[in-house]
């Protein structure tokens, strides 16, 4: 049985486990410590999406959270997907990262 600590760990099957015990109780080996890249949302957790600096669009990111909630600023950006946001926190809440500052 694992501690319920978080302390991520990359397994050689390319998934992040919570630690390197949880990897173990599935079998894999851990490759390096920390979270494993990803390409997409669907190599994230469902409320996660695969975050990157503006304008990587096609580069390996990092899965991380979604915000639940965003302020009421109007700083546009463009996603990823073409669609102009009102601003950074509304992509992210959407699961998309940023192409470039301002309208697409």
């Amino acid at each position: 049985m694992c501690v319920d600590i978080f302390d991520p760990v990359c397994g050689c099957d390319g998934k992040t486990y919570g630690n390197g015990c949880e990897a173990a109780s599935f079998g894999v080996r851990v490759d390096f410590e920390g979270e494993c890249p990803c390409a997409s949302n669907d190599d994230c957790l469902v409320f996660e999406y695969c975050a990157g600096p503006v304008g990587a669009c096609e580069q390996e990111g990092s899965c991380e959270t979604r915000p639940e909630l965003c302020p009421l600023v109007f700083a546009p950006v463009c996603g990823c997907d073409d669609v102009t946001y009102d601003n950074a926190c509304l992509a992210a809440q959407a699961g998309v990262r940023v192409a470039a500052d301002g309208a697409c």
